[in-house]
């Protein structure tokens, strides 16, 4: 049986690059360890994934095409933001021109603002002729997220991804590349004779305040 390779890829959502993971560790950028690189890659992976999961959202930005079902206000909501760019937004198959809408303020909160609103729409029954099931009639191709550091080019394209949320990364892969260094995994206390030893391995409060400001209730 063949071993796995050790050279890990980055997954597409991984929300630092190994390169900055080893400077934040203080570990010289020259020195050559596929093994600890390897280790290291799968800590960037495993918290890129955690921070997602806890935020609800994806932080690259990529290109979506949602269906939505419009509440009869004036502001629709996205699954994804922030709003980089509308690619088009179409009611019952008729696309809207883009001067009928607006996400220029409140596109960092995936919100597309139309001064006319955006008219509930749905199949009707009974005698008032009441909308019992609302139908999703708009269709939006938008592009959102963040330029996360793997995927930036500076100084064309250059990494948008909030300072705060790397700092959760790197905070949280410094504490499990730790334990894992201390032998310590899977341990929350252990004592020998009159010495004892206590380690932190739940998530930092600070840590959940601030993916707390990225997730929308």
């Amino acid at each position: 049986m063949n071993a796995c390779p050790l050279a890990i890829p980055l997954a597409d959502n991984a929300l630092t690059t190994l390169a900055d993971v080893k400077v934040m560790l203080g570990i010289d950028l020259a020195s050559v360890d596929a093994m600890r690189d390897a280790r290291l890659t799968h800590l960037i992976n495993y918290v890129s994934a955690w921070v997602e999961q806890t935020t609800g959202r994806k932080l690259r930005r990529q290109v979506y095409t949602h269906f939505f079902n419009a509440a009869g206000g004036q502001e629709l909501v996205m699954l994804q933001w922030p709003i980089v760019k509308v690619l088009y937004i179409k009611m019952d198959g008729e696309k809207i021109p883009p001067d009928r809408y607006d996400y220029a303020q409140t596109g960092y909160l995936g919100v597309i603002y139309k001064d006319d609103g955006w008219p509930l729409q749905g199949y009707r029954s009974g005698l008032a002729y009441d909308i019992v099931a609302p139908k999703r009639n708009i269709e939006v191709k938008y592009t959102a997220g963040y330029v996360l550091p793997k995927d930036a080019h500076p100084p064309r394209d250059p990494c948008t991804l909030p300072a705060d949320l790397l700092g959760v990364v790197w905070q949280a892969i410094q504490q499990e590349w730790v334990l894992q260094q201390s032998g310590a995994a899977g341990l929350s206390a252990f004592s020998i004779s009159d010495v004892s030893w206590t380690f932190d391995k739940t998530p930092n409060e600070s840590w959940m305040k601030t993916l707390g400001s990225y997730t929308r209730l």
